[in-house]
């Protein structure tokens, strides 16, 4: 037997760092008891000195009354010991350190921990939960509850299913959620990045290889992207700003090792590996695409991107988004939503799609896979199935 939505008291959560934490003063706030476990106790007391201060800074913008935060505040109680965070708990979120080793070990003590009706959920961004549930004797209780940073503005979570998660258990947590006030998306399989991460993964990299190749360069980019397009940054200018650089590279080898459905066999962009070796990561090394040595952002004109085309970043966006569609990963809908709300774009890549047309997108598509001849990465960019039978029918994905 396993925890209804109506069944569900207690959430705990295992790690009071940035995520942790914010996901536990959501669910304090929407009325749920809530046990933050940390093996640090400096962590703990930090966490507790947070979610104090973010309750005052939603009462300072009337979001929320000082009643209503002091109660949630009451509701949040901090421990070091694991089974005393875990033993009475309904539905238990970890969010630890991104490294599958460590989350399999803890999923494995959460098994012999947590009641066996709990629902076991993992904050990751992209690691492997089928490995994470096949380490339980409970794999259909576990599952993916994937927030945005931070917690109490993002609006977003991905929940993510795997092969065991039956849909009982996925509703659940749905459901779950909406009562935290946050809006759900679901991801019907477990493959690396999820939706909203595999639909930034072509927004970075494929201008980094028209840069690469002297096609185009990054002001010009990303002035077309922020300023035409409504981006809340560039691809280079976000890449800067979240470290993707870095990630991108030290987690090559990792994503060419993953056995899930939609996995990436694709080269790194050369230019990354180069600023890499330089130790340009980004804004925090005080480099990365631009140079933030002598200012905070980078200088980019609403007139250099004029002459670029936005359907050569977009094209490879859709092309990924139309691949979860055909592979049962995700609705439209969903994706879009997703886009929009995790993202913070202006509007998701179907409504794209839809606006300039199927064909459109396939001709941009078939360009810049063509420009791929000699790299792994033609097998990506190559229009799937979905695309081009909606560009072949001229149908639009909103029906």
């Amino acid at each position: 037997m396993v925890v209804t939505t109506d069944d569900i008291e207690t959430v705990a959560v295992i790690g009071a760092g940035e995520m942790g934490r914010g996901i536990g003063a959501v669910a304090a706030l929407a009325g749920y008891d809530v046990v933050i476990n940390d093996i640090d106790k400096d962590q703990l007391a930090e966490a507790h000195d947070q979610i104090e201060w973010s309750y005052g800074k939603s009462v300072e913008s009337d979001a929320i009354t000082q009643t209503a935060a002091d109660d949630a505040l009451n509701r949040v109680s901090f421990t070091t010991e694991f089974e005393t965070a875990v033993g009475n708990a309904d539905f238990i979120t970890e969010a630890a350190v991104e490294q599958q080793s460590v989350k399999e070990d803890i999923f494995a003590d959460l098994d012999e921990a947590a009641p066996s009706t709990a629902i076991l959920a993992t904050n990751t961004s992209g690691l492997n939960i089928t490995r994470l549930a096949e380490v339980t004797d409970r794999p259909g209780q576990v599952l993916g509850t994937h927030w945005f940073n931070p917690p109490m503005l993002m609006d977003l979570v991905e929940v993510v299913m795997t092969e065991h998660t039956p849909d009982r258990v996925v509703d659940t947590a749905e459901a779950l959620v909406e009562d935290f006030g946050k809006t759900p998306i679901r991801c019907q399989k477990d493959v690396p990045s999820f939706i909203v991460n595999r639909l930034m993964r072509p927004y970075g990299e494929e201008p980094a290889w028209m840069v690469y190749r002297g096609e185009h360069s990054m002001e010009a980019i990303d002035s077309a992207m922020k300023f035409s397009e409504g981006f809340p940054m560039g691809p280079f200018e976000l890449a800067d700003y979240t470290g993707a650089i870095q990630l991108r590279v030290e987690g090559a080898e990792d994503h060419l090792e993953d056995e899930r459905p939609l996995s990436y066999e694709t080269d790194v962009c050369p230019l990354l590996y180069q600023l890499y070796d330089k130790g340009r990561y980004g804004r925090k090394t005080d480099a990365g695409y631009y140079d933030y040595s002598d200012r905070d952002e980078p200088e980019i004109s609403v007139d250099t991107g004029q002459a670029f085309d936005p359907l050569l970043v977009w094209a490879p966006i859709v092309n990924e988004a139309a691949k979860m569609v055909q592979h049962d990963v995700a609705s439209v809908e969903d994706v879009d939503t997703g886009a929009k709300l995790g993202g913070n774009w202006p509007q998701g890549p179907f409504e794209k799609a839809d606006e300039v047309g199927a064909d459109a997108i396939l001709s941009r598509l078939t360009d810049v896979a063509s420009r791929h001849e000699s790299t792994n990465k033609v097998a990506e960019t190559l229009p799937c199935e979905l695309l081009v039978q909606k560009a072949k029918h001229n149908e639009l994905f909103y029906e």
